[in-house]
Order: structure tokens, then sequence, then C-alpha cells
């Protein structure tokens, strides 16, 4: 069988219609009757049948299409699978906190569009926990967490490391050690295992309740509305402080690693390997 024969079946399979299949491959009818007379001849059992004016597909042929249908489908994905390795083309999906959404991925985008602009681009915003799961899932290329993933099949890369502080408004702290304020008011967080988990053990302290949100950037509202106390990145903080309007209460030696994470099959495709070197390029340049 050759693929020149398969694929003439395959489209008068697809249409019934030997002047149509004729117009799609732009061969003669003929030349149709032909090929697909030779693939018989090699199959050993008739493909086609007329009735009238009507084409139907014997036992044998509908058996032949389901196989084409497969092999072609195979074809088309490893052309598109190999034209994602020439140059970065096709949609990309980057997965992060809204934190670094905010803050550092809308300008990687614009750099990255620029050098890139044929790429459709796509920025959904989870939390680190969400993000590492729609990577796992391939439902996103790549994805930006605040800690390690620690995931079989999945590569990560260390692009920053930030301070971990532990901060409250002004006005709740007065006179208060950071254990009375875990007896006063909520420690509101994302979760209470890894690094956060350490630095609590660290200050021996043991948060009566728990406000639980979703990502930093709600974390940091609610502090600012003196909802309760919180464990974050400084950077995440850092302008507030400045002006007085949060204040650190300890800043603990343990730093948060910010990692970039992606399918380790993705990265020999052009499209992921060049996000991943511009983020690796720009990223640096935010904290100078």
């Amino acid at each position: 069988m050759e693929l020149r024969q398969l694929k003439t079946f395959h489209v008068v399979a697809e249409c019934l219609n030997l002047t149509k299949a004729a117009e799609i491959l732009r061969y003669s009818q003929p030349t149709i009757t032909l090929q697909i007379q030779a693939l018989e001849r090699d199959i050993g059992h008739t493909l086609l049948n007329r009735v009238g004016k009507r084409t139907f597909l014997t036992p044998t042929g509908k058996l032949l299409k389901k196989h084409t249908d497969k092999l072609f489908q195979n074809l088309e994905e490893l052309e598109q699978d190999l034209r994602r390795l020439e140059k970065p083309n096709g949609k990309l999906i980057v997965a992060a906190p809204e934190f670094y959404c905010s803050y550092y991925l809308s300008q990687l985008l614009s750099i990255y569009l620029n050098l890139h602009p044929q790429v459709q681009m796509k920025l959904l915003c989870y939390n680190s926990k969400e993000t590492i799961k729609l990577v796992e899932a391939n439902q996103a290329d790549i994805g930006i967490v605040a800690g390690k993933c620690n995931r079989p099949g999945i590569e990560e890369i260390l692009i920053d490391q930030e301070d971990l502080v532990l901060v409250a408004h002004p006005q709740m702290v007065k006179s208060r050690s950071a254990s009375e304020l875990f007896q006063v008011y909520p420690f509101i967080t994302y979760d209470l295992e890894g690094v956060i988990k350490e630095c609590l053990d660290e200050i021996q302290c043991k948060p009566a309740s728990t406000i639980e949100c979703g990502s930093e950037e709600a974390i940091k509202r609610a502090v600012l509305s003196q909802t309760g106390i919180a464990l974050i990145s400084d950077v995440i903080i850092e302008e507030e402080v400045k002006q007085g309007s949060l204040q650190i209460l300890h800043r603990f030696p343990k730093r948060l690693l910010t990692h970039l994470i992606y399918p380790k099959d993705q990265r020999e495709f052009s499209t992921v390997s060049s996000f991943i070197d511009v983020v690796l390029d720009v990223w640096p340049t935010f904290r100078v």
C-alpha cells in the first residue's frame, strides 16, 4: 500500500463522490479510479460499491477508513509538531498567581509578543497549587509558581528568591507580640503546608483561626483591611511598608523560591523554549 493511494481512498471515503474527490485532490477521475483499483489489488478486497450514481463503502472500505482516519490525524499532528519546532507559532498558555500576572507577566508578554507576534498568548490567573495542576494536566504550557513543584514529568527552573515576612496593619499591632496577634486575629494564608508551616514553627506560633485566600493579592488586601495577619513575600507588600500602611513583624531567613514550570516533553518546542528564554533574560531586571 502506498501512502498516496491511501490518501486518495481517504478523501473518496470522506465525500463518497468521485467528482468532488477529484476537485479536492486535483486529480482526474480516471486517476482516482486507477489508484483505488491498485489499492484494492494490494488489499485483496473491494473497497467501494456503486449503485446508480451513488458510491458506498464496502465492509472492508469501512474498516480501512477507520484506520486512515487515525493515520491522517496522526500525520497532521506530526506536521503541526514539526512546525512548532521551526519557529514560535500557535497558542501559548501561561498560568500564574495574580501577583505575578499583574506585576511581571504583563510586561513579559509584551516583550515576548514584540519578538514573536505570530504567537497567540493566553494568561490564566490561578494560585500556585492550581497552576501546578493546570500544567500537570496539559491545560497550561508554562506556569510561574511560588515554592517548589515536585511533580513527575514537570521541569522546574528557579527564577527568583523572595524574603518572607510576617505582616499586619499598624493599628492591629500596637504593643502586641506576634504570638499574641495569632491569638487575637486570624492568620490569612493560601495553605498551612511547606515553607509557611516551617516559618510558623520557627517562631513557635500556631494560629487560633485561619482564613484561606486564593491569591497573594487577596491576602494583602485582607491584611490592609485589618482582617488578620499574614506571612507573605516582601516584594508583594514593598510599597505598603514604605507608605506605613503595613508593618513587618518578623523577617524569616527562609526564602520563598519562585519557579517556572513546564512539562518536560515540551521544552523542545520553540514556542515554549523561546518564552522560557525571555523569562530568564528579563525576570532578573525586575529587581534592579
